[in-house]
């Protein structure tokens, strides 16, 4: 992308947020959409989502059709439809717990501190194009019942720039699920920004089942002080192109974080999953689990850190990432990595990558089982660790029955697979 852009920001924010988004689109501006000459971003090419970017600036929408969210009646519910907050598909009431929509809250100039540039240029096109979203502050010691779930469903071809902020306070605990969902071919960057203060627990998912034909790139930020604990899930099975960057930091003795995620990628499409856990104190814990499965010519991508400094003595981390191909197309390229200044540490790292176990396929169908529902059985066992992590029984059947119907659908193209490769 050139240096010349029609992007432009939104008049009449205040002074100091206007800096702020002048700052960040200038950054962009000068750094334009990552290319694969990065090595952060060496396998995903975001070319066409660029290109498509600029052509969405100065064409009109085009309309899909808005998708079933699935819920719990009883849960707590932010719904976006395209950018706008659904007040009738909402349910907000909680004590203890502040929700106010990203635009009502840009008035309060102490959220510049929560409002990070981000990693990548991406981050900072968020920050200077932010259109929807919320900030959501949990009172000091309040426990939040039942989960808040957060819905952005895109249902026409658009940029969107969706931004969550998130403050827990001191010895706080609650439940949030990101979830997006659309059925156009929209670009999709979105930031989640995190704070836990001390003693805070908070258990935060993302779910991404956008079109085949969207574009989804996401950036989280978690920052835990002192014996503050993090929880995040994070699984894509959907967009043509899926990019996550989680980044957490470990600013206290006693935080603990952890992070699990599951991506399906079949036909052409792309989930890169990019993790770094930031041990900046010490007695700090953390552990990683991502699952990858992979078919047709899909391409998984995994790349994980942990970063030991130099002051954070007793830091106890582990990182793991295995992988399942279903054919002979599809392609992972997994890469976990440690790097250690501190010298008494316990830290842990591995990836395995391998495809169905013939033998357990041969005793499920030595039983009557017919080969696709035995294949499908495997598959959601290899998945079933990072199902167990999910919060809530609703949102753990909806993410089983999400990838059984892919697996279903997926049957033939995989049993092809394996004939060719004889």
């Amino acid at each position: 992308m050139s240096n010349e852009t029609t992007y432009a920001l939104k008049p009449g924010r205040p002074e100091w947020l206007a800096k702020l988004q002048a700052g960040a689109l200038e950054d962009f501006c000068g750094q334009g959409f990552p290319h694969k000459r990065l090595e952060q971003w060496r396998y995903t090419d975001l070319a066409k989502m660029a290109q498509r970017s600029e052509q969405y600036l100065s064409e009109d929408e085009t309309n899909g059709s808005a998708s079933v969210i699935y819920t719990d009646e009883n849960s707590l519910r932010l719904v976006f439809r395209d950018g706008a907050f659904d007040a009738a598909a909402s349910n907000l009431e909680s004590a203890n717990l502040s929700v106010r929509l990203l635009e009502s809250a840009l008035d309060e100039e102490n959220l510049s501190s929560n409002l990070s540039a981000g990693a990548s240029s991406l981050s900072r096109l968020n920050l200077a194009q932010m259109d929807t979203g919320a900030v959501i502050d949990i009172n000091d010691n309040a426990v939040i019942q039942p989960p808040l779930h957060i819905v952005f469903d895109n249902t026409r071809a658009r940029n969107i720039y969706p931004r969550i902020v998130v403050r827990a306070g001191k010895n706080a605990s609650a439940t949030i699920v990101e979830h997006h969902l659309g059925s156009a071919a929209s670009n999709s960057i979105a930031v989640t920004d995190i704070d836990c203060a001390d003693g805070a627990n908070l258990t935060y998912q993302k779910v991404q089942e956008e079109s085949a034909g969207a574009y989804h790139v996401a950036e989280q930020t978690i920052r835990l002080q002192r014996d503050a604990t993090c929880n995040f899930l994070n699984i894509d099975l959907g967009a043509a192109i899926a990019r996550n960057d989680l980044r957490i930091h470990l600013l206290q003795p006693g935080a603990d974080a952890s992070a699990t995620g599951l991506f399906l990628v079949d036909g052409t499409r792309l989930a890169d999953n990019h993790l770094y856990l930031a041990h900046e104190a010490p007695h700090c814990t953390a552990n990683a689990h991502y699952a990858g499965v992979m078919a047709d010519k899909g391409r998984g991508v995994f790349n994980g850190m942990i970063h030991v400094f130099k002051d954070a003595q007793k830091t106890d981390a582990a990182l793991y990432n295995k992988n399942l191909l279903l054919s002979k197309g599809a392609e992972i390229n997994t890469k976990p990595e440690l790097e250690i200044y501190a010298d008494d540490v316990k830290c842990a790292h591995g990836s395995t990558t391998g495809q169905l176990d013939p033998t357990s396929l041969f005793y499920l169908r030595a039983r009557g089982i017919p080969e696709r529902q035995a294949r499908n059985m495997l598959i959601q066992s290899f998945a079933a660790e990072v199902f167990q992590h999910i919060a809530t029984e609703e949102l753990r059947e909806h993410v089983r029955q999400a990838v059984e119907n892919r697996l279903n659908e997926l049957g033939a193209a995989i049993e092809i697979a394996d004939g060719e490769t004889g």
